[in-house]
């Protein structure tokens, strides 16, 4: 399978009086506008996907609707497990996700950091963490002895 992790593009600070749910945290404009540049070049070298999974919180949800927007790939689905920021137990689930769709020739994953990175990190095998920057964008091949990390793509390599 291939498999299109993106992280979310850059958000505003953290402000618990502006955002006391930071799941509510939007995206600043010119994050949005980065990473519409990155998005737009996407179908140029990535085919399209069977499916966009993403995070509900406001900053993966934008920037999913924007890749959406940019590419004319598929709407993006509200995914629960991508909404976490890490540890074990958030990178087995959306490890379990991943196996749910199997039957897919790809997917795309719209999500935070540091899940995306250890999720990375899980499906090489290595030992650390492979951070994204906000708006990059990894992808993978996924396979039934593991992956193979083919791209990671920082926002603003398309300028």
């Amino acid at each position: 399978m291939r498999l299109v992790l993106i992280r979310h593009a850059k958000a505003k600070e953290r402000d618990p009086r502006r955002w006391p749910d930071d799941a509510q945290r939007p995206l600043t404009r010119g994050g949005e506008r980065v990473f519409r540049r990155l998005a737009a070049s996407l179908p140029s070298w990535i085919d399209p996907p069977d499916r966009v999974l993403a995070s509900g919180w406001v900053r993966a949800w934008d920037t999913a609707t924007a890749l959406s927007k940019e590419t004319g790939w598929p709407a993006p689905e509200r995914c629960p497990s991508l909404e976490t920021e890490g540890g074990p137990d958030a990178v087995a689930a959306i490890r379990g996700t991943i196996r749910k769709m199997e039957g897919h020739a790809s997917l795309t994953m719209v999500g935070h950091e540091p899940v995306l990175g250890e999720l990375v990190q899980s499906l090489l095998g290595c030992s650390g963490a492979v951070p994204l920057a906000k708006g990059a964008v990894a992808l993978l091949e996924v396979g039934a002895n593991g992956a193979e990390l083919l791209a990671l793509v920082p926002p603003k390599a398309m300028g």
